[in-house]
């Protein structure tokens, strides 16, 4: 059996990367009326009035607020928000980076982020995933019964039985405790590559790449949700991505994982 040795990618998902024109990718483009009648977000903070912010506001839980800046109030916001994330990242070595995200939200005007405990993470959930028709499980299956010798039809191939596997996403249980199920749950895009193959005799190496990027950004159906639209974390957010008093740019997260398999070809 012949093997490669240069890049040959073998699966993308139909969601493209960088794809800025996603619903969830958008910033500043819902009118205050809208967002309190259509999305009924009027009022989403204990602290202040976001639609009033410039005045002062008797809230029927505190003292009158005294007049802030738009500034001041997106600080109040996103420390609040700070605040409630750790109801869905307390456990575990990746609870923290929920709070590394929302500060570079805050700060960073829309540019990408990557983390090494990202890239861990990933790496961790591909190879935690036993089941016959994950990814890993259908590329391991498939070398093991490789018989073509050319590229193209290699990458055809494995087109064909990976469209059927069960991508990698962070739903599991502990997902929704460590800090990953808030931080990226479900990924909008994969990339899939096999960076090199090679044969000695019926034994084989493969070094897999998996490229992943998901949106740090809520679409107006995720806000519709009554799970979403009532739980004061995810209104605030969308308060401060969504209207145009505050608009806060969302992002694209990207990780990465390398993983060696080895085996036997049975061909």
């Amino acid at each position: 059996m012949k093997g490669i040795d240069k890049k040959l990618i073998i699966f993308t998902t139909k969601k493209r990367f960088n794809d800025r024109n996603a619903d969830d990718m958008q910033s500043g483009d819902i009118e205050a009326d809208i967002l309190k009648k259509h999305y009924h977000l009027g009022q989403v903070s204990t602290f202040i009035d976001w639609t009033t912010f410039g005045l002062s506001y008797q809230h029927p839980a505190t003292n009158s607020i005294q007049p802030v800046s738009r500034e001041k109030a997106i600080a109040m916001l996103y420390h609040e928000l700070r605040s409630q994330s750790y109801a869905f990242s307390f456990r575990g070595p990746y609870q923290g980076l929920i709070i590394n995200l929302f500060n570079h939200m805050q700060r960073s005007n829309g540019n990408d982020f990557q983390h090494l405990f990202m890239n861990n993470a990933y790496r961790n959930l591909i190879l935690s995933e036993k089941a016959t028709d994950s990814t890993l499980s259908i590329i391991k299956n498939t070398i093991e019964k490789l018989y073509f010798n050319k590229s193209q039809l290699m990458k055809e191939h494995f087109s064909n039985v990976l469209s059927k596997s069960r991508l990698p996403k962070y739903t599991r249980w502990k997902d929704f405790v460590n800090g990953m199920g808030i931080t990226v749950h479900d990924i909008n895009s994969t990339e899939i590559s096999i960076e090199s193959l090679t044969f000695q005799g019926n034994t084989y190496t493969a070094v897999i790449k998996y490229r992943a990027q998901d949106h740090f950004g809520l679409d107006k159906k995720d806000i519709l949700k009554a799970k979403f639209n009532s739980i004061t974390f995810f209104r605030i957010w969308f308060i401060l991505q969504r209207t145009k008093y505050f608009a806060q740019k969302p992002f694209f997260t990207n990780f990465e994982a390398t993983i060696t398999l080895t085996g036997e070809n049975d061909v």
